[in-house]
């Protein structure tokens, strides 16, 4: 706005100094001598003011340039921090995968551990069983025993046979 005006300024100097030539057609050498170089002086002004606007121009063509590469350096910035979220988040997902998989490995381990107690359990159950068999056997075997036992006393002439067995099994009774 203050160039505009200082231009406009300069302009009307340039202006009134030609108008002026064009009245002093009649004055004397001297001034006609000042005349014209006042208006060198204005041209002179005027070629100043010119380069002072081009130089303005280039001073604000480098701060716009200079922007524009703030601008992008920003953009970079923006965008390298954006890629370390990425990649931070990426981190946070494996890590939570990770944890994931534990908790299932886990999960699996005390799924054996389970799995074993109950064979365990079924195998002492199993030895229980068993040993309640030949326990229900001995007394079965106790029982013929005593049952053979009985009918020798009651019968005297199966003897020689009775003794065989008795023999086998283990009793002289």
């Amino acid at each position: 706005m203050k160039r505009a005006s200082s231009i406009a300024s300069v302009a009307f100097a340039l202006a009134a100094s030609a108008s002026l030539l064009a009245t002093t057609a009649t004055a004397t050498a001297q001034g006609l001598r000042d005349l014209l170089g006042d208006q060198a002086e204005s041209r002179g002004d005027l070629r100043d003011l010119i380069s002072d606007r081009a130089a303005s121009r280039d001073d604000l063509r480098d701060l716009l340039r200079d922007r524009l590469e703030w601008r992008n350096d920003l953009r970079d910035l923006i965008m390298d921090r954006s890629a370390s979220r990425e990649d931070l988040r990426d981190l946070l997902r494996d890590r939570i995968q990770r944890r994931n998989d534990l908790r299932d490995l886990i999960l699996d381990r005390l799924a054996t551990r389970d799995d074993l107690r109950d064979l365990l359990r079924d195998r002492l159950e199993r030895r229980n069983d068993l040993r309640q068999l030949l326990l229900d056997r001995m007394e079965r075997r106790d029982d013929l025993r005593d049952l053979i036992s009985d009918r020798v006393r009651n019968r005297d002439d199966l003897g020689p046979v009775l003794n065989r067995f008795r023999d086998r099994l283990g009793g002289n009774n």
